[in-house]
């Protein structure tokens, strides 16, 4: 029976890795072991991890700027550890946040004149304290702005509003490391995966554990990914060390067990939700996987193959991909520790004009809530933009600075992309009630927002509904009538709005009880770290000192490990040795045992001969 080829626009996707000139060379990659992409990238800047010394530090390079960076290229620099990760804005291409050793988090913005300064960035816009050891993953909100994610090897994941530079929840319950974290696409829900083999999902804005399950068995890290709306991927390792990806449903239960190989490396997902193509490459090696996500499938396309092994990885937005020649996903490859190579995968087609058929809208780059409506318990979903706007103008810039999009060019989704059966919209922490009043939208800054319908036709309630035909009719009616329908709605709107304000009071007192546990536990934390500070006081050790002594002491554990392993085979030799001894003088004991009847033979031998002498002699005589 002939073999049925499955159909799909993207079964023909290639990778083609970009030339010398067109990549970024003389760079000075850091070489932390933390399990970190190393690179980010949008449609105006490349940030890179950077070996720095005396501090941490990272470097983001212009997208036009390829080729070989200047060796005194500015540098941001103000972290005390070395810099773990990174990660831009998605409403602003010229802010960034990093991560780092110092326990620290910092948000800053990329100066206008970058290119021509000479002088390092030593100045952030905001400083997040409040994590008890380094923090290695940054992660924004894809819906509000200015809420960013935070973990940290404390074992939390701090939800922080950038603006406030205040920390609005705290998720915990971890058993070990935090390895990897994901924000749902509507930004209401948090994945995370652990070094306790646990993956979790939090509802951010409660901190409540919605849904806990045992993820991959291996000894190594894993991360996650959501596949949709109501479908995740996790990347780990079996118990015997083999490469694996699951795919979850929102209640954690596993869909789909894939083996990858038994390579050594950590995979990497990234998926682009436009195509809803799944890429999986190795750390280590120079594969790049993709694979089709369809009826709760993973559908292998293709494999990129490179000679190059990859350090790491970052994704550049759609919004930032080059349509005309139907590019659908561009990564960029840090191939050693100067050279980041960007890698570019496109559809094969002739045609010059838009392919509306291989381009869904893509993430505009506008936040729908500010951060007070998203931590009041506002929900929404991502605004997204027509890929032929890109196709016509090129990437789309977003942030201050940035040219304004037309409101045609934004497209008006219901719910987030699913790609298994229609599951129940969730609903915020607050409860929203319906109200017959007409609510204007809270303007976003910077952010054209797409044409609706007046307020009046969308929001109206069905008692004004069936009240304007009346209005409207030629017929007089009695006063008292009107006068009534007058009252009514006057006691309607009162109604409403004491709902509202009830609503908004229990909501006020949740966020109040919230804030007080919050503040219970940094009082906590913040007299942990004062005992621990004075008890560095009284010893007179200063923060340097303490650095010096525990650099000095796990050099002295990593000798005392090479001793102890020294020792170890040392004594296994001397155990050898002694063996050998044993048996040389067992050995002994018999030659001494063998000589001493040799020596007994020979005395016997000797008095034979003399009696033989003498009788020989007295035989003479008798001659």
């Amino acid at each position: 029976m002939a073999s049925v080829v499955r159909s799909s626009k993207y079964r023909h996707v290639f990778g083609t890795t970009a030339k010398r000139e067109d990549s970024f060379e003389n760079l000075r990659v850091a070489t932390s072991a933390w399990d970190s992409n190393f690179v980010t990238a949008n449609p105006k800047y490349v940030a890179v991890n950077w070996a720095a010394s005396g501090g941490g530090a990272f470097c983001v390079v212009p997208q036009a700027l390829t080729g070989k960076l200047r060796g005194d290229f500015p540098v941001f620099s103000a972290h005390q550890g070395a810099v773990l990760d990174t990660a831009f804005s998605p409403f602003d291409d010229n802010v960034i946040a990093s991560a780092a050793e110092d326990h620290q988090v910092m948000v800053w913005r990329v100066p206008e004149d970058l290119e021509e300064r000479e002088e390092d960035v030593t100045e952030p816009t905001a400083v997040l304290r409040g994590h008890g050891r380094k923090v290695g993953h940054v992660v924004w909100n894809p819906v509000a702005e200015g809420v960013l994610a935070a973990s940290s090897s404390d074992n939390t994941v701090r939800i922080w509003d950038v603006e406030r530079a205040e920390v609005r929840q705290t998720l915990g319950g971890f058993g070990d490391a935090v390895m990897s974290i994901a924000w749902s696409p509507d930004g209401t829900q948090l994945a995370a995966t652990c070094r306790d083999k646990k993956l979790r999902i939090f509802d951010a804005r409660t901190g409540r554990v919605e849904h806990e399950a045992a993820s991959h068995t291996g000894i190594k890290g894993s991360r996650v990914v959501w596949l949709g709306a109501d479908r995740l991927a996790t990347t780990g390792f079996s118990r015997t060390s083999g490469r694996e990806v699951w795919v979850w449903d929102a209640a954690l239960a596993p869909v789909t067990r894939m083996d990858v190989d038994t390579s050594a490396g950590m995979l990497m997902p990234f998926y682009d939700a436009g195509t809803r193509v799944l890429y999986v490459a190795g750390k280590g090696d120079g594969n790049i996987r993709y694979y089709e996500f369809a009826d709760d499938k993973l559908h292998f396309l293709s494999e990129l193959q490179s000679p190059e092994p990859q350090r790491g990885l970052g994704v550049m937005p759609r919004r930032g991909v080059d349509v005309p020649r139907c590019e659908v996903m561009r990564f960029y490859k840090v191939a050693s520790n100067s050279l980041v190579e960007p890698i570019s995968f496109r559809v094969p087609r002739k045609s010059e004009s838009f392919q509306s058929d291989i381009y869904p809208p893509a993430h505009a780059g506008c936040p729908a809530l500010s951060a007070e409506e998203y931590f009041a318990g506002k929900c929404a979903q991502p605004k997204m933009v027509d890929m032929e706007v890109i196709y016509r103008d090129g990437p789309l810039i977003v942030g201050s600075g940035a040219p304004p999009v037309q409101s045609s060019a934004f497209v008006t989704v219901s719910a987030p992309v699913s790609v298994s059966a229609p599951v129940a919209q969730r609903s915020a922490p607050a409860p929203q009630q319906p109200t017959p009043v007409p609510q204007q939208p809270t303007p976003v800054t910077q952010c054209p927002v797409p044409e609706r319908q007046s307020p009046v036709s969308q929001n109206q309630s069905p008692a004004s509904q069936n009240q304007t035909p009346q209005r409207q009719s030629p017929a007089p009616e009695p006063s008292e009538l009107i006068s009534l329908r007058e009252e009514t709605a006057r006691l309607q709107l009162a109604l409403t709005q004491a709902q509202k304000a009830a609503t908004d009071a229990s909501t006020r007192e949740r966020n109040t009880q919230q804030q007080l546990d919050d503040a219970s536990r940094q009082l906590s934390d913040h007299e942990q770290t004062a005992r621990k500070l004075q008890a560095q006081i009284d010893a007179g050790v200063s923060a340097d000192q303490l650095h010096a002594v525990e650099s000095k002491l796990q050099a002295a554990v990593n000798d005392a490990d090479s001793l102890r392993a020294d020792l170890d085979r040392a004594s296994m030799q001397a155990e050898e040795y002694r063996r050998k001894l044993e048996q040389a003088t067992n050995k002994a004991s018999e030659h001494e045992k063998t000589s001493a009847e040799l020596q007994k033979d020979l005395q016997t031998a000797i008095q034979a001969a003399n009696a033989l002498a003498l009788a020989a002699e007295k035989a003479v005589d008798n001659l």
